[in-house]
């Protein structure tokens, strides 16, 4: 199917089943002329972000960082994905931010906007992001109510008792009054009352408190009769976490945005269709995992939907994915928007990158069933340059200064990515750490010249610095009141992932000095950067390669746990039958024995490397027999390529590989390469690991070493951009390689 601007917006006005438009049927192209002709389905969204709140509404003491920073970038995360990827009219969103999110203000919205508007076939949407708390009514303070807090919510006191806060039981009793059964609900607050209004490298989006007062006047919901949960809320709920559970928002590269709603939106950009809501939520826990860790897992509320209602967000199955949008700027240059890159991505894409707006033209070449078209498009159509980015912004020129440029927005799709080749691990110290001890972990750190170490809160991090009590966790600003005697005694330093999830093995039984604990954990530093840099060659969604790969189960009866595939293999190959929309993460017992079903589907040899990463921070890869060159005077390692059309499993045996030891979670890249991969070949033969010859993952000796060479061996000068020097940047070019990623926890039955 072609990729024009006609094709993208119709297939976005079509067939957004989770949006309710279509039914859940696909529209093929013969009959786009005809659907187009016919009256769409209104689509209305109510968008309400609130960063700037006042004490009164959220903390009883006075001076606490209580500002929230990204619920207006979840505003417009959302509204570009709405307009740009759903066919939303942008005069059918209504905005409400910070000043503007008053109580009243968001119930006005509500029933103007949405109750009055809305019509039996209309797609309606609404989102939250801003603090959630719990709140009792004094009424019956044997119960809390979860509630959204509005710029105008207060804490009761004994001249104003009655509380503020928007219960999400009015909230769900006016949704009942809208007309559609196409409806959604995001919400990104949260409403455990842990104490803390900042957790790790993140913001806490919750009360750190339960108030108690009067019902707010009007109440427009019940208090009385079935507990709150238990009765369906109306259309769709999507939460950020289970109710009464963390909710957090963290900092990014130049800006900060709810966990959840950036997750999830990212994920749409990407994308295909799928009518299970449940995956789609699987998808955005796995994307939480590997960001900032386990601890929010986003849920789907207990919802009522109607069996013919698709779920809202799904893309239709032809429907490709994409980067972001282009749109105009100026006569000489696009605006970008670049929502749907990863954020371990984002940070590290340097001016030079390229990207593209495909050639309708060619893509219909490159949909060809036929086994000699090649794997990408023959014709890149308008090719971008990146020449700078400010967050999810960006400005890009033409690389051909006289291409015209598109009147309209226009999909974006990644070409060639430029990585500065002196990355570094982010090292956030932990706020509770008390002030001597954050002076001599970044004195340590200055040590490592692959660690930058920040202060928490400040930017993104990859990992956190820090200790956690013996007993009970203290309260919101713990690590600023002065030490007392009978302060709980403290365990040794450790490893943290942003959210303070403790990283296996990093912490001991006894204290430590700080300068000690670095030096300890200074193996498991070099690891988790390697991990880093191997995480930025994934491209499953960008690759130009046509490769797939299955986690099977072994056994008499072998059973297909996930699969996944390259962009191009569905692009090029229509027939497959995985849409490679699945779940990223598995769960497997501890005795589950399993091998990779690896598959190239491209007309050219592609060369094999299966990486491992587990919980210990241990790093491994598969080593392939060496093969000798036919120079007599010396002996080239090379990895011998997988052929075209065929098929690898990887272990070669029977029994496959089980899980061994106590690792908690493993994660597995696969990688695909059109050139030789013999940089890396050359770091796992100086460890020793090549020969001899075995059929197993070998222990990585030098994983940050062996990282860095991966991305030396995918690096093409050829892609580098005038000005940009060999040793500045690696350039990696989409059409020459695949990384896919598999990662499964370990469970104990």
């Amino acid at each position: 199917m072609t990729l024009n601007r006609r094709t993208f917006l119709q297939g976005a006005i079509l067939a957004l089943g989770a949006l309710g438009v279509g039914g859940g049927s696909l529209v093929w192209p013969a009959s786009y002329a005809q659907a187009l002709g016919k009256p769409a389905r209104r689509k209305l969204a109510l968008l309400i972000g609130i960063n700037q709140y006042p004490d009164r509404a959220i903390s009883p003491t006075p001076g606490q960082d209580i500002v929230l920073k990204g619920c207006l970038t979840d505003v417009e995360m959302q509204r570009q994905l709405l307009i740009h990827r759903f066919g939303f009219a942008p005069s059918d969103i209504l905005t409400l931010t910070n000043q503007a999110a008053t109580r009243q203000g968001i119930l006005n919205a509500l029933d103007q906007h949405l109750v009055q508007q809305a019509q039996a076939d209309d797609v309606v949407l609404l989102h939250f992001s801003g603090y959630g708390s719990q709140v009792r009514w004094d009424g019956n303070p044997s119960r809390t109510y979860r509630t959204w807090v509005p710029v105008d919510g207060r804490l009761p006191s004994s001249d104003q008792p009655a509380l503020n806060d928007l219960f999400e039981v009015e909230i769900s009793a006016i949704l009942r009054r809208v007309a559609t059964a196409n409806l959604t609900t995001v919400i990104d607050a949260g409403s455990q009352d842990t104490g803390y209004l900042r957790w790790g490298n993140m913001k806490v989006r919750s009360r750190p408190t339960v108030p108690t007062g009067h019902l707010p006047e009007p109440f427009l919901g019940t208090v009385e009769g079935a507990r709150e949960g238990e009765t369906p809320w109306p259309g769709l709920l999507l939460r950020a976490n289970t109710p009464g559970s963390l909710v957090l928002e963290g900092p990014w590269d130049g800006f900060s945005a709810g966990l959840f709603t950036y997750a999830l939106t990212q994920g749409l950009w990407e994308a295909a269709a799928d009518p299970n809501p449940k995956l789609l939520i699987q998808r955005t826990g796995d994307r939480l995992q590997r960001w900032t860790g386990p601890d929010e897992v986003p849920t789907l509320g207990n919802v009522l939907v109607p069996k013919a209602v698709t779920m809202p967000y799904s893309l239709p199955p032809d429907q490709p994915n994409a980067a972001g949008i282009a749109q105009p700027a100026d006569q000489r240059s696009l605006d970008l928007w670049l929502g749907g890159l990863s954020p371990e991505l984002l940070p590290y894409l340097q001016p030079g990158s390229r990207f593209t707006i495909p050639n309708p033209l060619a893509a219909d070449a490159a949909t060809s069933t036929e086994s000699t078209v090649p794997d990408v498009f023959p014709d890149p159509g308008l090719d971008l340059r990146l020449e700078s980015r400010t967050g999810l912004h960006g400005i890009a020129k033409p690389v051909m200064a006289d291409a015209p440029l598109p009147t309209t927005a226009q999909p974006l799709y990644e070409t060639v990515r430029l990585l500065p080749t002196n990355l570094s691990l982010g090292v956030a110290l932990d706020a509770q750490l008390k002030r001597v001890e954050r002076v001599d972990a970044t004195s340590a750190l200055a040590g490592l010249p692959f660690v930058t170490a920040q202060t928490a809160g400040d930017h993104s991090a990859d990992a956190l610095f820090g200790r956690l009590p013996l007993g009970p966790v203290g309260r919101a600003n713990e690590s600023d009141r002065p030490a007392s005697p009978d302060r709980q005694t403290e365990s040794s330093y450790g490893l943290f992932a942003p959210n303070r999830t403790l990283v296996p093995g990093t912490m001991l039984a006894k204290d430590e000095a700080v300068k000690t604990a670095i030096t300890r954990l200074t193996p498991t530093l070099r690891s988790l950067l390697a991990l880093k840099l191997i995480r930025l060659t994934q491209n499953r969604f960008a690759s130009g390669l046509a490769a797939s790969v299955a986690v099977e189960a072994v056994g008499p009866k072998p059973t297909v746990l996930l699969r996944q595939q390259t962009e191009a293999s569905r692009r090029t190959h229509p027939g497959l039958t995985d849409p490679g929309n699945g779940p990223t993460r598995l769960n497997l017992p501890r005795d589950t024995r399993f091998q990779y079903r690896i598959t190239n589907h491209s007309a050219v040899p592609l060369y094999v490397m299966v990486i491992r990463f587990n919980s210990q921070g241990d790093c491994s890869a598969l080593v392939v027999p060496p093969e000798e060159s036919g120079n007599t005077d010396e002996t080239q390692l090379i990895l011998p390529p997988l052929a075209p059309r065929q098929t690898l499993l990887v272990p070669n045996q029977a029994n496959g590989w089980g899980i061994l030891g106590s690792t908690a979670w493993v994660e597995t890249h696969i990688v695909l390469s059109a050139q030789p991969l013999t940089y890396s070949l050359a770091v796992l033969a100086a460890d020793g690991a090549l020969p001899p010859p075995q059929a197993d993952l070998q222990r990585v000796e030098q994983p940050l070493k062996f990282a860095q060479a991966l991305l030396q061996d995918l690096h093409h000068d050829d892609a580098l951009p005038e000005g940009r020097s060999v040793g500045d940047v690696y350039a990696l070019d989409h059409r020459q390689w695949a990384t896919l990623h598999v990662s499964y926890g370990i469970t104990l039955s």
